[in-house]
């Protein structure tokens, strides 16, 4: 098995990974944080969560996955970069993309306020259930595309 394979795999297996903790916040947490917020229970949710979230180091932890996907997606495409690569370039894009659209709609700031016990106001609660699901579904809809190409490039390659 070369290292070029190797890598392919653990970008397929990564980016797989995103993929389904992206469709699992969109059943789950994501779910409950948007039935907090619609039900006006913002203070509740943030007493219990927020704290969590700094004890368990979870942003870092979310954060260290979601670059793990990322920098195997990309030494997966220098590792091999011959055809097929549009697995491998959507796997690399998948990220800059996810950033820029929580940036572009302004969702940012409303999820990082609710998820780490900041006011929110009626303006940022209206913004977050707007967007908290859809934009996590077409998040983990692009993740799971890019793990498909690449394992149907690997299979069929």
């Amino acid at each position: 098995m070369t290292v070029a394979l190797v890598l392919q795999v653990l970008a397929v297996l990564t980016t797989a990974m995103v993929a389904g903790f992206l469709t699992m916040y969109c059943l789950t947490i994501g779910c409950y944080f948007s039935h907090m917020v619609r039900t006006e229970q913002v203070n509740e949710l943030q007493r219990s969560y927020a704290p969590f979230r700094r004890r368990t180091h979870l942003k870092t932890t979310y954060a260290a996955a979601m670059l793990l996907q990322f920098f195997a997606a990309v030494a997966a495409l220098a590792a091999a970069w011959q055809p097929p690569l549009t697995g491998r370039i959507l796997a690399v894009a998948s990220l800059p993309l996810l950033l820029a659209v929580h940036r572009v709609t302004g969702f940012t700031a409303p999820e990082e306020r609710l998820v780490s016990g900041q006011a929110v106001s009626d303006a940022a609660a209206t913004r977050y259930l707007r967007l908290n699901l859809p934009l996590h579904a077409l998040y983990a809809c692009v993740y799971a595309l890019a793990a498909a190409w690449m394992l149907i490039e690997l299979v069929s390659g």
